[in-house]
């Protein structure tokens, strides 16, 4: 009876510590802002994506700057279900400006995977 006691106490320890989870699982550690000329994103754990639009006009740019420290970034400026005006990691150019092709709403978007870092998307 002791042994079967002392089993049970074992499997509910271990579903307990199991639903606590770890931080890696956590979507979202840190700061998020924007406006119609920005959008800036600083963040100690990423594992999801957050989006912001821009209403931007042909032959205006959009700067980007992303330091990654850890993980793993992409980011995406795209209008619509157009193809992606820029797509990329981060991992070579980080600091860069993308000049808008056609006037309508972009939308600049970050995705992580056990990432830390900040990205950000400025108006030009």
């Amino acid at each position: 009876m002791k042994k079967c006691i002392a089993a049970l106490c074992a499997i509910l320890l271990v579903f307990i510590l199991a639903s606590c989870g770890s931080i890696d699982d956590a979507s979202f550690s840190g700061s998020k802002t924007g406006d119609e000329n920005h959008y800036d994103i600083s963040f100690d754990i990423l594992n999801t994506t957050f989006t912001h639009d821009l209403i931007m006009t042909q032959g205006e740019s959009i700067r980007v700057h992303i330091a990654k420290k850890s993980g793993n970034i992409t980011v995406k400026i795209q209008k619509g279900q157009d193809i992606p005006v820029y797509e990329g990691n981060g991992d070579v150019a980080t600091d860069f400006s993308v000049t808008i092709p056609e006037g309508g709403t972009y939308t600049v978007s970050v995705t992580g995977k056990k990432a830390k870092g900040h990205v950000t998307f400025q108006r030009q």
